[in-house]
Formats: C-alpha cells, sequence, structure tokens
C-alpha cells in the first residue's frame, strides 16, 4: 500500500488518558476496550503502531496538525469531519446521557430546557449536534468526567454529560457515587471512530491498514471476542 510497508517505521497514535473502560492510562499502561480494538485491528493488516497517551484535547490537537498520525476516541460532528479523515469502520457505539442528582432527576424532553442551567461537560468532547450547538446552556468544563460527577454531587452544577459505559465503571470504582446520579436524557447514540490526521504524510495509508483491519476482525470473531472480553471484565468488578 502506497507510503506505508508492513515493516515501516512504528507509526504514533495517540490515546486519550483518562476514559476508562475505553481508553486510560493505568498502571503505566495504555489500556481498555478501544485499546485492544485498534491493536487487533492494527495487527491484522500487519500495521506496527505505538501508543501514546494524551488528555483528549491534547491529542486532537496534535493528530489535527499532523504531528501525531490518528487519536481516539472520536465522536465526529461537522467540525471533526472537516479537520480529520474518518475511516470507514467505527470502534464501538454508546449513549451519551445527561445525568442529575438522582433526588432531583425527571426527565429532559427537550434540551430548550436547559436554558441558563450549568452542565458540566469534558473538555475537548463532543456530545452530539443538539447539544454542543445548544448555546442557551451554561457549560462548565472539567478535565475529566469524575470531576463533573462530584461537581454535580456538591451542587455546583445541575447536571453532567457522560457516556453510560464510562459513568458506569466510575460507579463501579468508586460505590459511594453508585445511586447518586440518574440519567435524565440521552444526548446522542454515538459512534465512536479513530480520527486520522490529514497532514500527517502516512495518515491516508494508515487509514486504509485500519479499516482493513478492522473489516478483517469483525469477519473472523476478534472484535465481538473483545467486546465479550470486557463486558465479562465489567460485570466481575
Amino acid at each position: 500500500m502506497q507510503g506505508l510497508g508492513v515493516a515501516d517505521e512504528i507509526m504514533r497514535i495517540g490515546a486519550e488518558d483518562d476514559w476508562y473502560p475505553y481508553t486510560a492510562l493505568r498502571d503505566g499502561q495504555v489500556q481498555g476496550m478501544s485499546v485492544d480494538i485498534v491493536r487487533a485491528a492494527f495487527a491484522a493488516s500487519n500495521t506496527r503502531i505505538e501508543l501514546q497517551p494524551y488528555p483528549y484535547s491534547r491529542c486532537m490537537e496534535l493528530t489535527r496538525i499532523g504531528q501525531l498520525a490518528a487519536c481516539f476516541n472520536t465522536a465526529p460532528d461537522a467540525r471533526i469531519a472537516s479537520e480529520f479523515r474518518l475511516p470507514e469502520e467505527a470502534l464501538f457505539s454508546d449513549d451519551i446521557l445527561l445525568w442529575a442528582n438522582s433526588s432531583q432527576a425527571a426527565p429532559i424532553t427537550d434540551l430548550k430546557q436547559l436554558a441558563g442551567r450549568k452542565v458540566a461537560v469534558t473538555i475537548g468532547y463532543e456530545y452530539g449536534s443538539a447539544f454542543d450547538n445548544n448555546h442557551e446552556l451554561l457549560r462548565v468544563p472539567v478535565r475529566r468526567d469524575r470531576n463533573g460527577f462530584r461537581m454535580l454531587q456538591h451542587g455546583r452544577v445541575e447536571f453532567t454529560a457522560a457516556y453510560r459505559g464510562t459513568a458506569q465503571a466510575l460507579f463501579r470504582e468508586e460505590p459511594e457515587l453508585r445511586d447518586a446520579f440518574r440519567p435524565v436524557a440521552t444526548l446522542q447514540q454515538a459512534k465512536l471512530y479513530l480520527s486520522f490526521s490529514r497532514y500527517h504524510p502516512q495518515a491516508e495509508a494508515l487509514q486504509q491498514r485500519f479499516d482493513q483491519g478492522m473489516r478483517t476482525i469483525r469477519s473472523n470473531g476478534r472484535y465481538q471476542q473483545i467486546l465479550a472480553q470486557w463486558q465479562h471484565q465489567q460485570a466481575a468488578d
């Protein structure tokens, strides 16, 4: 494949460092469900990669300017689609939920109900165009999902936005949070992607390798095996 050979240099790919169980730096290692998927896809296409952990916003910026070939996990919007190359194959899907304190949880049926209300959002994350383009709500930026839930717990915001899977992992690790919050709206049923640079010289070939590898692991059962392993692990925690 032009621009990238089987035994070429190891390609640097950014992985966000604090989004467990999908991608996180833990015990000195980048690990998570989407980490396993990315590694399996590139292994299936004989492509050598090195995952480097960064905060998500930094990871995406380094990819945008071409210092990294790619970064994950991304829920694309129009801006992402214009600034990055997106593969044909998604990594996985999950629901983005709006969470409230259990004692005050009432369904949000229209995002206009959020006008003038404080919502914690993780810096650099995308939450779906309807939410991201709502300029009437008051966004309170936080470094990580855990901080958003803590702010919600202490009444500093009325809501926090977080994926179902990462919230459930947090609640397992910090049992005192387990029954403290309830989802009140689904912001988006998101597909998460590995985003590729438009400026890195080998990103286009790398993207083709990734799609090729994803199709291989979907067809040979490895993809479903990874999902099942993580579902079992999370259930056992």
